[in-house]
C-alpha cells in the first residue's frame, strides 16, 4: 500500500479540478425568475460586459447594434442573433439557464480588426470555478514546497534527475543531418507558405479574419510555436524559419552545396560589444507587443513586420556573417530562447574531453562539409539551448563524430548556472508580463483595454503605452525583486532596513550598465555551484533576484500556452476557408470557401487551462527551489527565503485563472 500513497494527493488534486470545473447541469426544471437583459454591442465590446444570472431562470436577450452590424453567439447553450444599427424591433431570444458556470458571448459578425476578440461573459450562478481554482493555486503551490522540504533535497528522489536518451544513436537520423540538403528540405515548404502570406498580407483583403496572413501566422504558426515547437522542439523552429534565407543566400551564394562565409572573427568584432546580450531582443519583442493590436489584426502590418524582419536578416548578414540577426535582434528568437531551456531536446557533444583535444575547431571554423555554426556557439562548451538554433551545421563539420542529439529532462538548462544574466531574466518577466496582458485585452471582455491598443484614440493609447512598459520593466521585476529581499531577510532572522531596499535601483542599474558593456559570454562548463554551509548567510539580493528569476520561465511558457488555448480552439476555423482564398477574393480552389466560423469545443477550454497554469505553478516552484539549493542546503533558510517568491507566483497563477476565467 505504501507504493500508492504518493498517488493519493495527485489523485485527490485531479477529482477536485474535474469536480470544479465541470458545469452543472439542471436535473429538472427549475421554478427561476424571469429576466429581460440588453445588451448594447459596439466595436469591439458588449455592454453590459458581464451578465449574472441564477440556475433555471427564464432569460430573454435582445441585442441593438449602435454602430455598425453585430452579431452575438452564447457558447454551450447555441443561442444567436444578429443586428443591424437602428434596427426595430431589435432581435431577441429566449431561453433557461439550466447549467452553471461562465459561458461567453462573441461576435459573429465581422465588425473591425478586433471582431474575433469581442466577447463578454454570461455567468450562472452557482458559479464555482474560479474561487475553486483559488483555492487548487494555493493548495498546489503549499503542496509543493511540501514535497520539496520532504524530498527536493535529496539527489535520489529528484523527479527530474540527470537521464540522457541519444536520439542519434539511431544511425538513419545521425546521418540525416549530416546531409547538405536536410535544412534546406525543411525551409522549402516554409518558404512556400511565407510567400504566400506576403502576398496576402500586401496584395489580399484587409480584413483580418479573411487573411491567409493574419490567421496562419497569428493563430496556426503562433499556435504550433507554443503546443510543440518551444516545448517539445526547443529551437527546432529556428531550424527551418525562412527569415534569414535571403540572407544566408547573400552572404554564403549558394543553398545546398558549401558556400563561401565570413570568418567568425567578423561578426565579433563587427557586432557592437555593448549589444551582445539579450537587451535587443527584449527591445524588439516589447516593441512589437506594444503595438500587437495593429500587427496582429491587420494584414498589411503584419507583412511590413516581416519585411523589417527580413530586411534586417539580410544586411546582418552582408556586413557580419553568421545569423547575427537571429543570435541578437529577432524578438521571436528571444522568445524561443529562453523558453527552449524548458525543452526536452538539446544538441551537446557526447565527449566533451574529445573537443578538447581537438584542436581544427571546425564546428566553429567551418570545413569543406558546412559552416561554422551560426549562432557562433561552440558545442565543447554548450550547456544550455539558448543560443542553439539547431541548424545541424555542427553534425556536418565535427570530424570527429562527437556531435549527438538527446533527450532529457524538462527544464534541465534552467538549474545551469553559467551564462545568468540580467538581460535573461528581464526577457522572463517580459514574456510573463505580455502574457497576462495579452489575456486580459484580448480575451477579457474589457472593451477600453481593446480600445487602448488599438490606438482608439492617441491619449488611450499613450497611457496604455505607460502602463505597458512600466508592467514589463518595473512593476513585476519590482514585485519579484520586493518578495526576493523580503525572503533573504526572513531566512536570515532579520529584515534589511527600508533605506537599502531603495538602493536596489541604482544597484540594478549598474549591474545593466555593467551587462551590456560585457563581452560576449561564450557557454562554457557551468561553474560549480558553491554551497554554503548550513544556515550560512545567503547572497545579495540582487545576485537572488538574477538565480530566483529563472524561476518564471516555466510560469510565463504556461501562460502563453493557456491563452494560445482559449483562442486558438475558439478562431482556428478561420484557417479552413482561407485554404481556398488566401488572398479573400473570392476564390474557391480546394472546395473550403464556404467553411463557416466553428467555435471547437469552448467548454473544454477551462479544463485544459487549469492544469496548464497548475503545472506551471508546481514546476517554478520546483525550479526555484533547485535553484536555491545552489545557495544553503538547510531546509528551514531554504523554504523561508522563498516563501515571499512562492506566494507571489502563486498571485500571479491566481491572476492568469480570474484573468481566463
Amino acid at each position: 500500500m505504501k507504493k500508492y500513497r504518493r498517488l493519493l494527493i495527485p489523485a485527490m488534486f485531479l477529482f477536485v479540478t474535474i469536480l470544479a470545473l465541470i458545469p452543472t447541469v439542471a436535473l429538472g426544471k427549475s421554478a427561476g425568475a424571469t429576466r429581460e437583459i440588453t445588451i448594447q454591442a459596439k466595436t469591439f465590446e458588449y455592454t453590459p460586459r458581464v451578465i449574472r444570472v441564477n440556475q433555471g431562470d427564464h432569460v430573454k436577450l435582445t441585442l441593438i447594434a449602435e454602430d455598425v452590424t453585430h452579431g452575438l453567439v452564447l457558447e454551450t447553450y447555441g443561442v444567436e442573433l444578429e443586428s443591424h444599427p437602428r434596427q426595430d424591433p431589435a432581435p431577441s431570444v429566449e431561453f433557461v439557464a439550466d447549467k452553471t458556470g461562465l459561458f461567453r458571448f462573441r461576435c459573429t459578425t465581422v465588425c473591425g480588426p478586433l471582431h474575433p476578440f469581442m466577447q463578454g461573459e454570461f455567468i450562472v450562478e452557482p458559479y464555482s470555478k474560479l474561487p475553486v481554482a483559488w483555492g487548487l493555486t494555493f493548495f498546489v503551490a503549499l503542496g509543493s514546497v511540501f514535497a520539496l522540504q520532504r524530498w527536493g533535497s535529496d539527489p535520489a528522489k529528484d523527479p527530474l534527475g540527470s537521464w540522457k536518451y541519444e536520439l542519434t544513436r539511431f544511425k538513419w537520423l545521425e546521418k540525416l543531418f549530416k546531409q547538405r540538403w536536410f535544412q534546406f528540405a525543411l525551409f522549402v515548404p516554409n518558404v512556400f507558405f511565407f510567400a504566400v502570406i506576403m502576398l496576402a498580407a500586401f496584395f489580399g483583403t484587409p480584413v483580418g479574419n479573411a487573411n491567409f496572413a493574419i490567421i496562419y501566422v497569428w493563430i496556426v504558426w503562433w499556435a504550433a510555436l507554443k503546443f510543440f515547437f518551444i516545448p517539445i522542439g526547443g529551437r527546432s523552429w529556428c531550424m527551418m524559419c525562412p527569415l534569414p534565407l535571403p540572407g544566408e543566400w547573400l552572404d554564403h551564394r549558394s543553398f545546398v552545396k558549401k558556400g563561401r562565409e565570413k570568418p567568425l572573427s567578423v561578426a565579433r568584432k563587427g557586432w557592437p560589444k555593448s549589444l551582445s546580450n539579450v537587451w535587443p531582443m527584449n527591445i524588439g519583442f516589447l516593441s512589437v507587443a506594444l503595438f500587437s493590436a495593429i500587427i496582429l489584426t491587420r494584414p498589411l502590418a503584419t507583412g511590413i513586420v516581416l519585411a523589417l524582419f527580413i530586411a534586417a536578416a539580410m544586411v546582418t548578414s552582408v556586413l557580419y556573417g553568421r545569423r547575427v540577426f537571429c543570435r541578437y535582434i529577432c524578438p521571436v528568437s528571444g522568445f524561443t530562447g529562453m523558453y527552449s531551456m524548458v525543452a526536452p531536446v538539446e544538441i551537446r557533444v557526447r565527449d566533451p574531453e574529445v573537443c578538447k583535444k581537438h584542436t581544427d575547431k571546425t564546428c566553429i571554423s567551418g570545413n569543406e562539409n558546412g559552416y561554422g555554426c551560426p549562432w557562433m556557439c561552440y558545442p565543447g562548451n554548450l550547456e544550455r539551448n539558448a543560443f542553439c538554433g539547431m541548424c545541424t551545421e555542427c553534425f556536418k563539420t565535427c570530424t570527429q563524430n562527437n556531435i549527438a542529439m538527446n533527450l532529457r529532462p524538462f527544464g534541465k538548462d534552467l538549474f545551469v548556472n553559467k551564462g545568468r544574466g540580467v538581460d535573461e531574466v528581464y526577457n522572463g518577466f517580459i514574456m510573463l508580463a505580455c502574457a497576462l496582458i495579452y489575456i486580459a485585452v484580448y480575451l477579457g471582455p474589457w472593451g477600453i483595454l481593446k480600445d487602448m491598443a488599438n490606438i482608439a484614440s492617441i491619449p488611450l493609447f499613450l497611457l496604455y503605452a505607460v502602463l505597458f512598459i512600466l508592467s514589463n520593466l518595473v512593476i513585476l521585476p519590482g514585485l519579484f525583486y520586493i518578495a526576493v529581499w523580503l525572503g533573504k531577510g526572513l531566512a536570515e532572522g532579520r529584515l534589511t532596513p527600508a533605506s537599502e531596499a531603495f538602493a536596489f535601483v541604482p544597484r540594478l542599474w549598474n549591474q545593466l550598465v555593467s551587462l551590456v558593456r560585457r563581452k560576449p559570454q561564450a557557454e562554457g562548463p557551468g561553474a560549480a555551484a558553491v554551497v554554503p554551509a548550513s544556515g550560512a548567510g545567503l547572497p545579495s539580493a540582487a545576485r537572488l533576484f538574477t538565480d530566483y528569476g529563472y524561476a518564471v520561465i516555466p510560469l510565463g511558457l504556461t501562460g502563453w500556452i493557456g491563452f494560445t488555448v482559449a483562442f486558438a480552439l475558439i478562431d482556428i476555423s478561420y484557417a479552413i476557408p482561407l485554404l481556398s482564398d488566401p488572398m479573400g477574393w473570392g476564390w474557391n480552389l480546394f472546395g473550403t470557401a464556404g467553411y463557416g466560423w466553428v467555435m471547437y469545443v469552448p467548454h473544454l477550454v477551462p479544463y485544459l487551462q487549469a492544469p496548464i497554469f497548475l503545472g506551471g505553478l508546481a514546476v517554478s516552484i520546483y525550479t526555484a527551489y533547485r535553484i536555491g539549493l545552489n545557495h544553503t542546503t538547510d531546509k528551514k533558510v531554504l523554504t523561508r527565503s522563498l516563501a515571499p517568491v512562492v506566494i507571489l507566483m502563486s498571485m500571479i497563477t491566481a491572476a492568469l485563472f480570474w484573468l481566463a476565467m
